[in-house]
């Protein structure tokens, strides 16, 4: 496990703290499988499927946030979407990356040294003041 979900920070709208438990339940299977195939115990194929179901959910999650973004005009969407943006394109690379080579460290690697730093950081500022604005529009 990288990260137990209780230690996931929380945001003030309750459908965007599900999308962020689901992606974290995901990672945390993912990163399962790869330590477990440095022991032998699974396959190349157990890995491919789950970062195909990682990066599947990563875009499910980024688009939804933007979708209610865009619905509901926050001001600062631009500047959110781009911070999307740019882990989208980091998944592209390592995705061809990890085509071409089939190696699970450097998955593992950027769970552990990118991506789950910059999505905790991610959800303390850019969700935390997203949610905030949406909780005026969006009752649950």
């Amino acid at each position: 496990m990288l990260i137990p979900i209780e230690q996931l920070p929380r945001v003030a709208l309750e459908r965007m703290n599900k999308v962020h438990e689901k992606e974290i339940e995901i990672m945390n299977e993912l990163y399962q499988l790869l330590q477990e195939y440095e022991k032998g115990e699974v396959s190349i194929e157990d890995i491919d499927r789950a970062f195909n179901e990682f990066l599947e959910d990563v875009k499910y999650h980024f688009s939804s946030e933007q979708e209610m973004m865009e619905q509901y005009n926050f001001f600062a969407y631009p500047m959110h979407r781009g911070e999307h943006d740019m882990v989208l394109g980091q998944l592209q690379n390592l995705q061809k990356n990890w085509e071409k080579n089939k190696n699970p460290e450097i998955i593992k690697s950027y769970l552990e040294n990118q991506f789950l730093p910059w999505l905790i950081n991610h959800i303390q500022t850019m969700d935390t003041v997203t949610a905030h604005f949406l909780s005026h529009f969006i009752r649950e």
